[in-house]
């Protein structure tokens, strides 16, 4: 059971990224066929065939020996497999006009003649500029469309974590509290200085309401029961410290709100809200108007919009009593109850979420400080699949969307070798009205693209091995 620990990791990532290039995939495969371009492989993994699942007109089905993705072997993409083509025409007994010898069987490529460039009708380069454009941007599209529906169906399916918070660990943040006090992923957290934990709302409110303070922790892993002693240490927000503003009396300006004691007030005019000041200055800034507040609530699980119209006349004993603080953390998220969602809401849930990471990569193209941080190599979705493993289908399904939409826009960069480099050379085409690149051009941009992809993987993965090293890396 021990070992299967680790290997399902590994697994279930293979399994992923296998899916995900499929899909990548037979979105070139299928917009070829309805180009009319011949498909001469479909292959799941790379390397040594190990067996044929089938034949269907041109194309086979195969099945490769590293179990990492897939390919499809699109006729006459390529130049330098001409002389491939052509062998392969001449074993199917395919004639050729222009080679009176073609249905002999040749004992070896070389003997078909010189490697020109394959000019059949149903070779990719016979095709019209558009329809090319058009198989390779089927890719991307096809991630993209995989990982959105994905994300839509979740809520309707498997479900989304979006019920009650949990006393459970669903993941520990590098850096915090809880990584040096050695919390995990799937940890129970029972008690809190001897006082009973009966959810994840609890356990927030007391660690928040704890900074600096000593902590002592009842944790249930498994059938262990551990205690871990730990203090709060300061939330912190793009580098600032994060202050928590929560009322404490209403006051008339407060009950025309539908404020109560006890409230966290979280939005005002949909900016996050900082310290009290801020709230009383806008509250001032509108008397008499209507205005929205979003609030959290420790009888709610979900954030509260409230909406009213403020008294005209606002004097100091009108304005709510706010208390603004900041707050302790130990960098730990609880996990949710699982919630199922009708058709309709689980679309809407799916177009969030994929809203949501174009949402965080304008966030990253604004602050390319936090690029370094988010982005990853093998390593790091390797330890990420490792922590959606401990949490269940729910979280590898998300884990999947997420990632197939990340390769959609990773394939549309303009580097040579990845679509977005292939879409580049089409653009140069069209922009030189019809002439394509020379075979030098073409060699020299290829060693480009080459020589960009090796050292991002080599800047990627360094920085994963020093993450793993320095145990910065989720737990």
């Amino acid at each position: 059971m021990a070992l299967w620990t680790h290997i399902q990791p590994t697994v279930t990532l293979l399994i992923i990224l296998s899916i995900l290039v499929v899909a990548h995939e037979w979105g070139h495969f299928i917009v070829a066929r309805l180009c009319g371009i011949r498909v001469d492989d479909f292959s799941i993994g790379f390397g040594k065939r190990l067996f044929r699942i089938c034949k269907r007109g041109d194309t086979e089905y195969n099945v490769r020996m590293l179990p990492l993705g897939g390919f499809v072997k699109i006729a006459g993409m390529e130049p330098d497999e001409a002389p491939l083509v052509a062998a392969k025409d001449k074993v199917l007994g395919k004639p050729n006009p222009s080679d009176p010898d073609s249905k002999d069987l040749p004992l070896i490529t070389e003997n078909i003649g010189d490697g020109v460039p394959y000019t059949s009708p149903d070779g990719f380069y016979s095709k019209p500029l558009w329809q090319r454009a058009l198989v390779i941007l089927a890719g991307p599209v096809m991630s993209f469309l995989f990982g959105y529906i994905a994300f839509c169906l979740m809520g309707w399916t498997v479900g989304i974590p979006s019920g009650k918070v949990l006393s459970r660990i669903g993941m520990v943040s590098p850096g915090g509290e809880g990584q040096r006090i050695g919390l995990r992923t799937g940890d129970v957290i029972t008690a809190i200085n001897g006082q009973p934990i009966s959810d994840g709302k609890q356990m927030i409110a007391v660690i928040n309401g704890s900074l600096g303070k000593t902590l002592t922790l009842n944790v249930k892993r498994g059938d262990e029961i551990l205690t871990k002693t730990a203090t709060p240490q300061t939330a912190m927000e793009n580098d600032k410290p994060v202050i928590r503003t929560e009322v404490t009396t209403p006051g008339a300006a407060g009950f025309a709100l539908g404020l109560e004691a006890g409230d966290t007030v979280l939005l005002v005019a949909k900016d996050k809200v900082k310290t009290a000041e801020q709230v009383t200055s806008f509250l001032r800034a509108n008397a008499g108007k209507a205005v929205e507040l979003i609030v959290s609530r420790p009888t709610s699980d979900d954030p509260i919009p409230l909406h009213g119209t403020l008294p005209a006349d606002l004097s100091d004993s009108a304005l709510p009593t706010l208390n603004s603080h900041h707050i302790g953390v130990l960098k730990i998220q609880p996990s949710s109850e699982i919630k199922h969602l009708s058709f309709g809401d689980s679309v809407a849930a799916g177009t969030n979420a994929t809203l949501g990471i174009f949402a965080h990569l304008g966030e990253m193209v604004r602050q390319p400080s936090q690029i370094k941080e988010n982005t990853g190599g093998i390593i790091f979705m390797y330890q990420v699949t490792n922590v959606a493993v401990k949490n269940g289908l729910v979280e590898e399904v998300a884990i999947m969307a997420q990632l197939s939409i990340s390769l959609a826009i990773f394939n549309l960069l303009p580097i040579p070798i990845l679509d977005g480099g292939h879409l580049l050379t089409f653009f140069l085409e069209w922009v030189r009205r019809g002439k394509r690149l020379t075979d030098q051009q073409q060699q020299a941009f290829l060693m480009t693209g080459l020589a960009i992809i090796g050292v991002l993987f080599v800047l990627i993965n360094s920085h994963d091995i020093i993450r793993t090293i320095t145990h910065q890396v989720p737990q």
